[in-house]
């Protein structure tokens, strides 16, 4: 693929001007890189793809997925600057790490065989393991990546077991082989796969390392796990489903039926009880987890359009919301409650594109997160679930608790008001993702048709 090749080659010349003096040229040159990959692969560009031997193919949903987490990359990159306050060593370094792991996100929504699918996850994992400890002068930050690190190698051991097991029931690594052996051994391979996956998009019970892991990393990238790595991994099971759908038994649906209320239940309930906002948004994306996890029910290549569109609801609000949060822990060295008492006086704009943002993770009328909801509730119904669709509505209009009581805290008054501004660029792009999450709110059949 072109745009891989454009990636590997832009994440390499990044690095190497780390050690030059053009350290300037370093952010806009991994921007234009990531922006032709983007542009290759909506324009169907293709090169040497033999060299894959058809074991990845990037048409349809995986191109939308692809797409998707290019086009949130291109508005992670410019906040890398941000790291340049420490010195401008690391910002080659932090920027090829994102780039690489782009490659391996698009290496998982687009495999049409396991060993690409763990080559992928390792590429991406690696990278992200040592983003999540950039902060190296903060124990917090160490530990993230310590614990990141050995809580991922331990589900890819789990993944590739169940590959191994995969393997041995059709002698190929190809999703679309012929099944040899007896379906219980299938069927165990399916679960441990389910289950490695499930590490990385923190479904319970395997969401434990993501609020330490979230809380611990620099904010800048704990945006990067919670929107890029989800959506990484989303597009890894749905390749995962949508390819051995034919050799599932149904009861690995009432599986996922379950997973998915477990997690909107448990999770809800313990984000009413963090200060910390960032375990707040780590408990608030296991939750969304769950609700996407719905529109894998009764799942067909026509209906994939409707978890793209939760992916991308939830993942412009997500990114709003951390980058909300690194802003405000750089004025008050903390991210509890507290810090945004009186963020409205202090920073009007920020204030309202995060009250913005947790409106459509809540499902606010009128924003993307409504419509994301409604869509994939009404998949649920359809596929005869109404018990699951009642329980998410009760937990849907839970969680609205404690999104609204950080609005509260925003818009309420605080004893010290110092006015703040942030620079243009960066309001830019928080404006462009509010805009889009209330225009995929309000005319949701614009996105919906790019999506089919």
């Amino acid at each position: 693929m072109l745009s891989i090749a454009i990636l590997t080659i832009t994440a390499t010349l990044v690095l190497f001007l780390g050690f030059s003096k053009n350290r300037d040229l370093i952010l806009p040159f991994s921007a234009a890189g990531v922006g032709v990959a983007a542009l290759c692969l909506l324009t169907n560009q293709s090169l040497w793809n033999e060299w894959f031997m058809n074991m990845m193919n990037i048409s349809g949903p995986s191109k939308a997925f692809s797409v998707l987490i290019l086009g949130l990359s291109l508005c992670i990159i410019p906040f890398i600057n941000e790291f340049r306050r420490r010195g401008t060593e690391e910002i080659a370094d932090f920027s090829g790490l994102l780039i690489f792991s782009l490659i391996g996100g698009i290496m998982m929504v687009s495999y049409s065989d396991l060993m690409i699918l763990f080559l992928g996850l390792e590429i991406l994992s690696i990278a992200m393991y040592i983003l999540a400890g950039a902060d190296r002068k903060r124990l917090n930050s160490n530990e993230a990546s310590l614990k990141y690190f050995i809580l991922g190698a331990f589900a890819s051991a789990i993944l590739l077991f169940g590959i191994a097991l995969f393997y041995a029931c059709t002698a190929s690594f190809r999703l679309d082989a012929e099944v040899l052996q007896n379906s219980t051994l299938l069927n165990l391979s399916f679960l441990i796969i389910f289950s490695g996956l499930a590490f990385k998009i923190a479904l319970v019970p395997f969401h434990f390392w993501a609020p330490d892991v979230y809380q611990g990393t620099p904010t800048i990238f704990t945006a990067t796990m919670a929107t890029i790595v989800k959506v990484s991994a989303f597009g890894a099971l749905f390749q995962f489903i949508s390819l051995c759908n034919h050799h599932m038994t149904e009861w690995i649906y009432w599986l996922l039926s379950l997973i998915a209320l477990t997690t909107i239940v448990f999770s809800n309930i313990l984000a009413l009880q963090q200060k910390s906002v960032k375990r707040m948004l780590a408990y608030s994306g296991i939750s969304q987890a769950g609700f996407i996890l719905i529109g894998f029910l009764n799942l067909s290549p026509e209906k994939s359009w409707s978890i793209l569109y939760y992916l991308f609801a939830y993942s412009t609000a997500s990114l709003v919301c951390f980058l909300v949060v690194h802003f405000v822990e750089e004025k008050s060295f903390n991210d509890d409650h507290s810090s945004f008492r009186g963020l409205y006086f202090n920073n009007p704009f920020l204030a309202i594109v995060m009250s913005i943002a947790l409106i459509s993770l809540g499902g606010g009328p009128l924003t993307a997160g409504f419509m994301a909801k409604l869509f994939v509730l009404n998949n649920a119904a359809i596929a005869g679930n109404i018990a699951l669709v009642v329980f998410a509505l009760i937990f849907a209009v839970l969680s609205l608790y404690y999104y609204f009581r950080l609005i509260n805290q925003m818009f309420s008054h605080s004893n010290e008001i110092k006015s703040w501004s942030i620079e243009y660029p960066y309001a830019g792009i928080l404006t462009v993702l509010s805009i889009g999450t209330i225009i995929a709110g309000i005319l949701p059949n614009i996105l919906v048709d790019l999506l089919k």
